[in-house]
């Protein structure tokens, strides 16, 4: 049997989909406020029990009779509001699990990390031997995650059979407009996203992350590190291709450092007089003004990998609001 941690969230559910589609037996461990809804259509063809990765006896139960974990469970945030939990869960809850799947004599972990823990500089090309530094870029979210990669580097040293990848910015359709991708196609559609940044990034489709999770997990691969991106674009043409798709113009005037700061000011201040979410923070700011590159060329050559056209699911999510 299979464990997925994080299955509430945006890829772990669409591991447990591909998962289930492929056959697998399936357990997820929630916490009981967990919304699981967009598994609806396949709860009764697996396994959910209550827990949580910081409970290291509900973590000893969950691990009973599985062979196999995704390790996707983690907290994302880019201002001061989510340090706390995303210190303590993204690295005590990684070091619980790796701990718990040494003990249970796991077969094999996959860790969901992200292109955050790597580091890097702008006009560079980053790869997975890109030696981790902190620098003015580096994000408390970047951080957790690198030390929480570091919980499983220890796990393999001590016996565990892992392997990690390093995800770019996630793609995909959702039924939760409050995710980040469906927030910025809202905005575009309604013309309220004026300014575009000219800043680079790398982009992935969440079928694709969760395939090639499932295929290395399938394969002899261990102790290895994989960049997951399909595209290096600039939000520049990331704007303009959602404009396209939904018929509208794009985002016209470019946003820099003086005008960015601004933003972030009026954000933070529309936050907290309507308690909502942050949408952009100086931490978000900063990297999106950077031209960062990553190359794929490890996971291409691993699987001989054909990423889905990048295009192809710019319109998926777009169909979801037309």
């Amino acid at each position: 049997m299979i464990l997925v941690t994080g299955a509430s969230g945006f890829l772990g559910g669409e591991l447990v989909k591909q998962l289930v589609a492929n056959g697998e037996s399936v357990r997820i461990i929630v916490r009981p406020s967990s919304d699981i809804s967009h598994l609806n259509s396949i709860k009764d063809k697996i396994e959910i029990m209550e827990g949580d990765i910081l409970d290291v006896p509900s973590l000893e139960i969950a691990f009973e009779g599985i062979e196999k974990i995704y390790h996707s469970a983690a907290v994302i945030g880019y201002d001061d509001s989510f340090y706390d939990s995303m210190y303590k869960c993204n690295i005590e809850g990684t070091a619980n699990v790796v701990n718990v799947a040494l003990s249970k004599g796991i077969k094999k972990l996959l860790h969901v990390s992200s292109i955050a823990a790597i580091g890097g500089k702008p006009e560079e090309m980053i790869t997975e031997s890109t030696k981790w530094e902190k620098n003015e870029w580096t994000t408390h979210y970047g951080i957790t995650k690198m030390l929480a990669e570091r919980e499983v580097w220890r796990g393999m040293q001590e016996g565990l059979d892992a392997v990690m990848v390093n995800p770019g910015i996630i793609l995909g359709s959702s039924n939760n407009e409050q995710k980040a991708t469906m927030r910025i196609f809202k905005q575009i559609s309604a013309g309220k996203m004026p300014f575009y940044t000219n800043g680079t990034n790398g982009f992935i489709d969440v079928e694709d992350v969760a395939r090639i999770c499932i295929q290395l997990m399938n394969k002899d691969v261990r102790g290895e590190r994989f960049i997951l991106i399909n595209e290096n674009l600039s939000f520049k043409d990331y704007f303009e291709r959602i404009a396209k798709q939904l018929n509208v113009a794009p985002p016209k005037r470019a946003l820099n450092k003086t005008t960015g700061h601004l933003f972030v000011f009026m954000d933070w201040l529309a936050s907290a007089l309507s308690n909502r979410k942050r949408g952009l923070t100086k931490e978000t700011m900063k990297v999106s003004i950077e031209k960062f590159e990553y190359s794929n060329e490890k996971i291409r050559q691993q699987l001989d990998y054909h990423f889905i056209p990048f295009d192809e699911t710019i319109a998926k999510i777009a169909q979801q609001l037309t």
